[in-house]
């Protein structure tokens, strides 16, 4: 069943967004979701008999928000394993007919109905077909379900059970709807539309998270390339390491870069607002505090930051060392204010 919208249930729709949008928006898990891998795998998917099992398990690790970490849920490793290891059977049985509709003919009759599967199969579906269908899991379809009732046009809902029918009309909803809403937006509205709708979506979730704990910003720095990231200010090359401890001090330069401040003291909440989780592509909670502490110790000859106060530096190249280091620790410190050491600031 088609999904068509007049200009006033349009309009309606575009109302609603314009008076939440931004409070939704703010509690989006931007960390668990980067955007330069999936862009990058779509790319590889455009070919997909080339796409590996190390590529398969990465890409559908991201669609379950567990990219870079450990601990799959069960009913998503389940399908992943299953997935890996029917996909030359897919490419073979699909190879002349590789369109949407018979990439989730194949992996909805394989995988089965349940709401795990679906983010599965519409996940491939997009990474094999991104022209034919837009990004949508189950807190996507949520938030348009939810959208579409707030605005009274009831009748319109698609459920998961159904895949072919959600993804079509997911699709059709977002593309007749985003000309509409993209003004909110400056740039990016495609993404940050698509980021509204999961965030609308599971709301409720979102919310109590938000309760408990203050929502991270976006990154200001997503990737780093070290070979060919330049700085105005600061001197990328006197980093001679490459960690990720490394990696958030050279995200930290460029994005002190954008704000144009060079020898600023800052604090290390500001620091860390300038450097949330998933900058640089550090989107493991473990291995970027592991990484933001290391950052302010004297590991590896580090000398990153000057301290009003050295045994702080000290302090911190302590917890570096310990196996069983209190992850948190930067978190006591919040408050201590901190310079760039004026070896990596250009004259």
């Amino acid at each position: 069943m088609s999904l068509q919208l007049t200009d006033s249930k349009k309009k309606a729709l575009a109302t609603l967004i314009k008076n939440s949008h931004e409070m939704h928006l703010t509690r989006f898990p931007f960390a668990k979701y980067p955007t330069e891998p999936l862009t990058a795998w779509k790319t590889q998917f455009s070919k997909p008999a080339e796409v590996d099992a190390l590529t398969l398990k990465a890409a559908l690790s991201w669609s379950c928000g567990k990219w870079q970490q450990q601990g799959i849920p069960y009913p998503y490793r389940r399908l992943h394993l299953q997935i890996i290891s029917k996909w030359k059977a897919f490419l073979e049985e699909t190879e002349s007919t590789m369109d949407y509709s018979s990439i989730i003919s194949y992996w909805a009759d394989l995988l089965g109905q349940e709401q795990p599967a679906f983010n599965t199969v519409a996940f491939l579906a997009h990474l094999l077909c991104s022209d034919q269908v837009e990004l949508v899991d189950s807190k996507r379809l949520k938030g348009m379900n939810d959208l579409l009732q707030e605005a009274d046009l009831a009748g319109d809902f698609s459920n998961f059970e159904d895949v072919q029918t959600a993804l079509k009309q997911y699709t059709e909803f977002y593309r007749q709807l985003l000309p509409k809403v993209e003004s909110y937006w400056e740039e990016r509205s495609s993404e940050t539309f698509s980021r509204f709708l999961f965030a609308y979506g599971y709301r409720d979730v979102l919310e109590k998270v938000a309760e408990k704990h203050h929502p991270l910003p976006e990154p200001l720095i997503t990737a780093l390339d070290w070979d060919s990231t330049t700085s105005h200010n600061f001197k990328l090359d006197s980093i001679t390491e490459k960690a990720n401890a490394d990696r958030l001090f050279a995200c930290l330069l460029l994005a002190l870069d954008l704000q144009e401040k060079s020898s600023a003291p800052l604090t290390i909440s500001e620091v860390l607002k300038l450097i949330p989780l998933g900058t640089g592509g550090v989107c493991n909670s473990g291995s970027y505090n592991y990484a933001f502490i290391a950052m302010f110790g004297k590991q590896k000859e580090r000398d990153y930051f000057v301290f009003d106060n050295p045994a702080i530096a000290d302090e911190f190249t302590h917890q570096a060392n310990q196996s069983t280091r209190d992850m948190n620790f930067y978190k006591k410190h919040l408050d201590t204010v901190v310079k760039v050491n004026s070896k990596y600031i250009k004259a």
